[in-house]
């Protein structure tokens, strides 16, 4: 989570549900589209049932048309190790993956909150360079600030080796030039 959140208000948002026994597709999409609004939450604009996806979005172009379509996709803690063979390799070359919501939490609004304003930086085994989101040209720097430290201290947390795995850090937008704001002592990089 950022102190400052690095998606506007229009972002669109998707979230993927489990299906509910008994129920159809459209009765389960209602039902969780009450229990959004119950907790306040306005921000989804889409709420796509497991069922739905396997039944309407089985074409490659039905899926990237989907893909598309939204800025952020999340999904029921409950169904997200079945997604990947449902959405394809697309979602997860554009960094798109749908991010895991525990949609029984006690305060649903801040679990959502926390995924839709937050920030994720996907540690793969490919390559040495990863990237995070943290901020936009349209923010201030204090809050681009905040976010910064607020995200540099989880990733101390976080990684392996905590701090010392990170070499260098940069500051970059689309089409700028890396401008860098961190470098790893030489002491730290023998290690």
């Amino acid at each position: 989570p950022l102190p400052h959140g690095v998606r506007p208000e229009t972002a669109e948002v998707c979230l993927f549900t489990r299906d509910e026994p008994n129920l159809s597709a459209e009765q389960t999409e209602n039902r969780y589209r009450k229990l959004l609004t119950e907790n306040g939450i306005s921000s989804v604009s889409q709420i796509i049932s497991y069922k739905t996806l396997k039944k309407e979005y089985k074409l490659f172009e039905a899926k990237r048309r989907l893909l598309n379509r939204f800025d952020l996709f999340l999904s029921d803690d409950g169904i997200r190790r079945l997604l990947p063979s449902h959405l394809g390799k697309h979602f997860y070359a554009r960094k798109k993956a749908p991010l895991s919501v525990n949609l029984k939490a006690r305060n649903l609004a801040k679990e959502i909150q926390k995924h839709i304003q937050g920030t994720t930086l996907p540690v793969t085994n490919k390559g040495c360079c990863y990237t995070a989101r943290i901020g936009h040209t349209g923010m201030k720097a204090d809050e681009i600030l905040d976010n910064i430290m607020a995200a540099a201290e989880v990733i101390a947390e976080k990684l392996p080796k905590n701090w010392k795995n990170v070499k260098i850090l940069h500051l970059k937008t689309l089409k700028s030039v890396a401008l860098p704001i961190f470098t790893a002592n030489i002491s730290n990089l023998d290690e």
